[in-house]
């Protein structure tokens, strides 16, 4: 009869631990998603105008809040006009002033100042670099769009496949 109680007293309290290990994730992931939504939302229309800009270049609906709080954050620190130039670019999209023709986006000369930030967007999104030489901040790395293209396929999701300096390598002659 001890035993019973023994064993469904261990089962209970399992359960239990199993329980609050998991309701501690929950709440953890709450927290955490939370904090993420606190944090976009002072940033204010400049990254409403960046959120807006990135979906309309990368043509993704969806794009991760996070990463785009951190981009827009290093593009603000490195130019301080950052705002008006996303405000202007953002305008400029939504007007359709800028022409799309054979999967290419074409600004006109009196936009090359928007064209110069839409390229710096999509290098931003796509390698996770913001900026230019010794200015450049890489902001993300696993989380790029041009690694997260290749994710189901290449372990780890990189086009920098294998082991480091093995792109030296001289290719292996093929068998006739």
């Amino acid at each position: 009869m001890h035993s019973k109680h023994t064993s469904r007293r261990s089962a209970l309290k399992a359960l239990g631990a199993l329980g609050a290990l998991t309701l501690s994730g929950v709440a953890s992931q709450l927290l955490l998603s939370t904090r993420a939504g606190a944090a976009i939302a002072p940033a204010g229309p400049g990254l409403t105008d960046f959120i807006a800009v990135s979906r309309t270049l990368t043509g993704k609906a969806e794009i991760n809040p996070t990463l785009a709080l951190a981009l827009y954050q290093a593009f603000v620190k490195q130019a301080p006009d950052t705002d008006a130039a996303l405000a202007r670019l953002n305008a400029t999209l939504g007007a359709g002033e800028v022409l799309a023709q054979d999967d290419k986006t074409t600004f006109t000369e009196a936009q090359k100042a928007d064209q110069a930030l839409s390229q710096a967007i999509l290098q931003a999104w796509y390698l996770g670099v913001v900026g230019k030489g010794k200015k450049s901040v890489c902001v993300a790395y696993a989380d790029t769009l041009s690694n997260l293209a290749v994710a189901d396929v290449l372990v780890p999701p990189s086009f920098s496949y294998g082991p480091c300096g093995s792109w030296s390598a001289q290719p292996q002659a093929l068998n006739k």
